[in-house]
């Protein structure tokens, strides 16, 4: 008759086989039952999700950041903001603090056409030498300054010596200022230039059609027989 084992051996195989699933059920459950706690008290960076990161904790102290504003910092504080304001300003410096503010006595070249002009000869008439159209608001800038550099030669004129008016205007009228109508002697002997450069400042008072901004040539009765010309036109935009 065959012997019957009672008390076999338990399979260590088995054994740690079973442990070890055991141990993994036990990980993933710990995973999935973790509290979403990222290792720090909610008090110790705001009451709750939806507060701002404070200062002290490496965030700005808002809630919300206003669009294409400047931060400014406010040592513990919240960070305030500087709003751009009006086109053109700059950020500055008013010796505590940074505000938007208007850049003054910056000046820029807005035109500039420095191409001679056909040689005219003209009567009495006033005649347009150079002009631009204004293609920005001229309340952009504080005032205008404008200037051209202009020859005159006298040759069949009646008198030797003959004299005659540039002129400054918009859109055909003269520039309203004591230095807007710039009358310039031009004092010239038959078959000699005289080159002068002239120059005139403007406020941006006027309206905004766009306006045209011109030199004119005007020869008095007795000096028909002028010729002139012109060589630079241009225009700056003063802050």
């Amino acid at each position: 008759m065959k012997k019957v084992n009672l008390n076999p051996r338990v399979n260590k195989n088995i054994v740690l086989t079973v442990l070890l699933c055991l141990g993994m059920a036990w990980s993933v459950w710990q995973i999935l039952s973790a509290a979403p706690d990222p290792g720090h008290l909610w008090v110790e960076i705001g009451d709750s999700l939806n507060d701002a990161l404070t200062v002290a904790r490496g965030g700005t102290g808002q809630t919300s950041l206003t669009a294409e504003n400047v931060l400014i910092g406010n040592t513990t504080g919240a960070v305030k903001f500087a709003a751009p304001g009006t086109t053109g300003n700059v950020l500055a410096s008013n010796g505590s603090g940074w505000t938007s503010s208007a850049l003054t006595g910056l000046v820029t070249l807005l035109y500039s056409d420095e191409a001679d002009t056909s040689v005219l000869n003209t009567s009495t008439t006033e005649t347009i030498m150079k002009s631009w159209v204004m293609n920005i608001d001229p309340a952009l800038y504080r005032f205008y300054i404008i200037e051209a550099d202009v020859n005159a030669n006298q040759g069949h004129a009646a008198n030797a010596n003959v004299t005659f008016t540039w002129n400054f205007k918009v859109n055909n009228t003269t520039l309203i200022d004591s230095v807007q109508q710039r009358g310039v002697g031009m004092l010239a002997v038959a078959g000699v230039k005289t080159v002068s450069s002239i120059s005139a400042t403007s406020t941006n008072s006027f309206a905004f059609s766009p306006p045209s901004l011109e030199i004119t040539a005007d020869p008095g009765t007795s000096n028909a027989a002028i010729t002139m010309a012109v060589h630079g036109f241009r225009v700056y935009g003063v802050k």
